[in-house]
């Protein structure tokens, strides 16, 4: 973001009673309100344990929930917490939709949400600050994809999961990171606001959702309105276990466009760092699993999905021959997707099934075949 027909539609504003009602709950005003706030259940948690991998903080925290209660007990009740709009066999239906579209969600979460992230400059600079994504970069991405793929294996993100304990121990990561940064003196709140405040976070959950569901439509899949509707609920309630407050997380498509809308104007300030981290992401990504493409396709693939406006605020440009391979791959996807849509349920079953276990290869290829050494102990 923003792409021209966002910037057109900025520009027009809200259209509607509803959509007004929407507007101002996420003004710019408000959201610079939730810059201040963080995740006070976590924080109270991560500020008493030792800093370590994240399934061993979450081993402490149920550790001393056990033994002492008090504010550990209190972050394990409130991941636990199913709100009641929650419908577990919806989940399932939403968790097919990812495993379906995994290799273009893999495609779009690196050359476009995680790109486009970074002209986000509040936000980003945490990962200046922390160096977290200009070191050893290809293992925080096996790391997210591990993250997505439990999130959609056996019990999805119901509590109990594999998918579940992998958002606690993120949102652990979150908080600690939080605490590094209050710590080390170095971190300037007057200028960025608290760092992986809650409007940071309800922008991950953006990244994860609408601007996937974006990028694969510009791939050349039409996704059904039924199918977008379910991935935001699937990522509406993985927002609420990550510690997304309630007022950040929008119950509708239409009402996330909103915050989308917002928070792009709010936030979009693309600098030097945003150029460098993006162009490190890509030049480390290159040739690597699942994908294994060169640098050049890459950042024709990040130049096509960000839109010209970002592409030309981060200097994101392709070679023509690159331009012209991104085209005859997006027609290739478009004439796939449309067999898809006559294709028997059984069989989109089969194809989901095999997507998982190729993710699941990647991911443990990726992170050395050693699950001992993975930042998340669950490889679902």
């Amino acid at each position: 973001m923003p792409t021209p027909q966002e910037l057109e539609r900025i520009k027009q504003g809200p259209q509607t009673p509803q959509q007004r009602v929407w507007w101002d709950r996420y003004s710019h005003q408000k959201l610079q309100q939730w810059r201040q706030v963080c995740d006070e259940q976590a924080d109270a948690c991560t500020a008493l344990i030792k800093r370590g991998r994240p399934s061993d903080m979450l081993d402490q925290v149920e550790t001393r929930a056990a033994s002492e209660g008090d504010v550990f007990q209190v972050f394990l009740d409130h991941c636990n917490r199913v709100p009641g709009w929650v419908d577990f066999d919806i989940m399932e239906d939403a968790a097919r939709i990812f495993k379906r579209y995994a290799p273009l969600q893999g495609l779009v979460l690196l050359c476009s949400s995680l790109v486009e992230g970074y002209a986000f400059n509040k936000p980003s600079q945490v990962l200046v600050a922390t160096g977290r994504l200009q070191k050893d970069v290809t293992r925080r991405i096996y790391e997210t994809g591990q993250l997505l793929h439990n999130m959609v294996g056996e019990g999805n993100v119901a509590p109990g999961s594999a998918g579940h304990r992998t958002l606690m121990e993120v949102r652990l990561i979150h908080s600690s990171v939080r605490q590094f940064l209050w710590n080390s003196g170095k971190w300037d709140a007057e200028k960025y606001d608290q760092p992986i405040n809650q409007e940071d976070m309800a922008g991950t959950v953006l990244e994860f959702d609408f601007m996937v569901a974006r990028g694969i439509e510009r791939l050349g899949v039409k996704l059904s309105y039924e199918e977008k509707c379910l991935m935001q609920y699937f990522w509406r309630y993985a927002g609420h276990v990550l510690g997304v407050k309630e007022a950040l997380l929008p119950a509708s498509l239409e009402e996330q466009e909103m915050l989308a809308l917002q928070l792009v104007t709010h936030l979009y300030n693309p600098t030097p760092d945003s150029e460098k981290l993006a162009k490190a992401l890509l030049r480390d990504m290159a040739k690597e699993p699942p994908f294994h493409l060169p640098e050049g396709l890459l950042i024709a693939f990040s130049e096509f999905l960000v839109g010209p406006v970002v592409a030309n605020d981060i200097n994101m440009h392709a070679t023509p021959a690159d331009r012209l391979k991104v085209r005859l791959i997006r027609e290739a996807i478009s004439v796939a997707a449309k067999g898809r849509h006559v294709a028997p349920n059984a069989l989109q079953k089969v194809l989901e099934q095999l997507n998982h276990r190729m993710r699941r290869k990647n991911i443990f290829d990726g992170l050395g075949g050693d699950p001992s050494q993975f930042a998340f102990r669950s490889l679902a």
